[in-house]
């Protein structure tokens, strides 16, 4: 038999509705596509694909245009594979799964295809429609092929929508790069591959996928299962967040948290001792970090619980690493544990701070009994008692110092329990009665200052003044009492000593006005006297011009320190404003003199030439003279006269001017 034979029985016999195609027309059908078409070979022989398909494909797309371009990439030699909804020719259709591919011809023939038409499994296409998991194929491009309807039912978008689209749009942003990386390993050869990722739904949200996909390299295609594994991963981020709280709890407790076997050793501790680190407790005995008096206690509280399943508490003291004392409550449980046995759960809580508050409270509380029974004041506690309407009409002392008692005058242990309604011997009783009444009835507190009357029979007796404070509290009130007989008679006494204060400090202010008075006067006349004595010194120190050019300065009566500086400034502002030659002291009428004075006028007579004026003195008289030697001043400076007229004489003839008209 020849090779073509061979080839043409193998063709007739194939399974497969097999088609041959040229120019995208049947040329020749095997049996079994006339038994998928249900017609002759004849009826298909020299028809197009399209023509026996439907107008339109499933997807909704027209099917003369999905062929032509599936034709035009299988001869140009690209095999293609796709489901295909056909028509059969006497009516009714088939899904089925195309392949085309070319065949290899002799040079010169032309281009034909084989077209192998497989019918789709119905009992598989039902199970592929039921399936929970979502199943489909991909191309090598990254998009879908095909997808189970459980794909619309999980994430809400169509399969046409989701085949639309390239399958990593659908991914979540964070999750693409790692997806990538996975699905390029297909390219080193691995055949199967799993993963998770987040995948969009339709209404914005994602949902969790694991995929297992296994590729088909000969039909350039990925076959996969997608699981929907949301809960799961929700279950799992919930139980790492509850295990995180709970270990956060379980080491942040500021308990110690001792899980310990059925033999007393450590399995764990939820945080270490600072004197041991926690791998250093695990395995150790309980009784290894307890004093030895301790060891009974504990064993029996230990025993009873893994005895009975109850519970049991101890307190015990141990020693901290600093060498002080510490306390601890211990409570002890079971819990499970491994297998079937049972472990022990000691929760050590450290009350240290509690014990030394509580000794703390006993010493204050001791010290404040003896400070309120060696008070001065009275203090009192009460309940209230109530009548048939159920109103508060009575008190009962239930606490009391000795100041107290001797105030009501009463032993105190006769006073403990009493009515204060049955105090009548006591004046102060019934005061406080109807205080205490106001109080309570009110809710505030009340304070006041009570003059008591004498006892009867003591009508002699000044009465007592006593200050009440009284405040209520649960069920009754606290009073506290102080006799102020004493402070009041003081403030009495004190009162009439201000009054004659008073009297005193207003006849002292009166006086004080009157030398006020005389004070004012007196800085008055004063004032008089100083606007006198100046007139008098500008008097005393007259600048005369004799003729220009020449002035005179006369001095008359004594001459002190203040009235030579004051002769200094009058003279030099003289000389500046004339532009006096000559400036002429006449000292003629200078009762008495010091050297300081003599000093003083040479030192006028010094500057007055260091502004260009000479300085003549006349009328130098013998004391003044003997000063001069003594200050071992020089006398060069200026010239001495005996008399003023020598002086002006020859301040005219030294300055060539003659005497106004009159003065010869």
């Amino acid at each position: 038999m020849s090779q073509r034979d061979l080839h043409r029985a193998a063709f007739q016999a194939a399974e497969d509705a097999l088609l041959l195609l040229e120019n995208g027309r049947v040329i020749d059908a095997n049996p079994s596509a006339t038994r998928l078409f249900s017609g002759p070979a004849q009826e298909l022989l020299g028809r197009e694909l399209a023509d026996i398909s439907p107008l339109l494909q499933p997807d909704g797309k027209p099917s003369a245009d999905g062929l032509k371009q599936k034709i035009e990439a299988a001869n140009r030699g690209e095999p293609q594979r796709f489901r295909w909804l056909y028509r059969r020719p006497g009516g009714g259709f088939v899904q089925a799964d195309t392949q085309l591919a070319r065949l290899a011809l002799p040079d010169g023939a032309g281009p034909v295809l084989r077209a192998v038409v497989r019918e789709e499994d119905n009992e598989q296409r039902r199970l592929y429609a039921l399936a929970i998991d979502m199943l489909g194929i991909a191309t090598l491009d990254g998009r879908f092929k095909e997808l189970s309807p459980s794909w619309e039912r999980a994430l809400g978008f169509s399969r046409q929508e989701l085949m639309a689209r390239p399958y990593v749009d659908f991914i979540h942003p964070e999750d693409k790069a790692r997806t990538l990386s996975e699905t390029d390993t297909f390219s080193t050869g691995a055949q199967t591959l799993t993963y998770e990722n987040r995948f969009l739904c339709k209404d914005g949200s994602y949902r969790w996928l694991e995929w297992n996909a296994m590729l088909a390299l000969d039909e350039g295609l990925v076959y996969f299962v997608a699981r929907d594994v949301t809960r799961r991963k929700s279950a799992e981020l919930a139980l790492r967040e509850s295990e995180a709280k709970l270990r956060a709890l379980y080491e942040g407790i500021p308990h110690f948290l001792i899980v310990a076997d059925e033999d007393a050793r450590i399995v764990s501790v939820n945080r270490p001792s600072p004197a041991d680190p926690k791998e250093g407790v695990l395995g150790r005995s309980v009784y290894d970090f307890m004093p030895p008096e301790s060891h009974d206690m504990a064993r029996q509280a230990f025993q009873t619980v893994l005895r009975t399943g109850g519970r049991a508490r101890y307190e015990m003291i141990g020693i901290e690493p600093s060498g002080e004392r510490a306390w601890y409550a211990n409570h002890v449980s079971t819990i499970p544990g491994a297998g079937e046995s049972t472990n022990l759960l000691i929760v050590a809580e450290d009350i240290t701070d509690r014990r030394r508050a509580e000794e703390q409270r006993r010493a204050s509380e001791a010290r404040f009994h003896a400070a309120v029974e060696a008070s001065m004041d009275a203090f009192l506690t009460m309940t209230s008692r109530r009548d048939e309407r159920d109103e508060v009409a009575d008190f009962v002392v239930t606490g009391l110092n000795a100041r107290a008692a001797a105030m009501l005058s009463m032993p105190r242990e006769e006073l403990l329990g009493q009515r204060l309604s049955e105090l009548g011997h006591s004046i102060e009783a019934g005061v406080l009665l109807d205080r205490c009444l106001r109080v309570v009835r009110r809710g505030a507190p009340h304070e006041e200052e009570v003059l008591l009357p004498a006892p009867p029979g003591e009508a002699s007796r000044p009465g007592a003044w006593v200050h009440h404070q009284i405040v209520p509290i649960q069920d009754g009130v606290a009073v506290t009492m102080r006799d102020t007989t004493d402070r009041k008679r003081l403030e009495d006494q004190l009162r009439q000593s201000i009054d004659r204060l008073e009297a005193y400090a207003e006849e002292l202010e009166g006086k004080n006005r009157m030398l006020a008075e005389e004070n004012a006067e007196r800085e008055r006349t004063a004032g008089v006297l100083r606007q006198q004595q100046e007139a008098i010194r500008a008097l005393s120190t007259p600048i005369i011009q004799a003729w220009e050019g020449v002035l005179v300065l006369p001095i008359i009566g004594a001459l002190d320190s203040g009235r030579a500086t004051q002769i200094m400034e009058k003279l030099l502002g003289e000389i500046v404003r004339t532009q006096a030659h000559f400036a002429v002291l006449d000292l003629t009428g200078v009762v008495d003199v010091d050297a300081p004075t003599v000093d003083h006028l040479l030192q006028v007579a010094r500057a007055a030439s260091l502004l260009g004026s000479r300085c003549l003195i006349s009328g130098i008289s013998p004391r003044v003279a003997q000063a001069i030697v003594e200050l071992g001043s020089d006398a060069r400076t200026f010239e001495t006269f005996a008399e003023l007229e020598d002086a002006l004489r020859h301040a005219l003839l030294v300055s060539g001017a003659r005497l106004p008209r009159g003065k010869r």
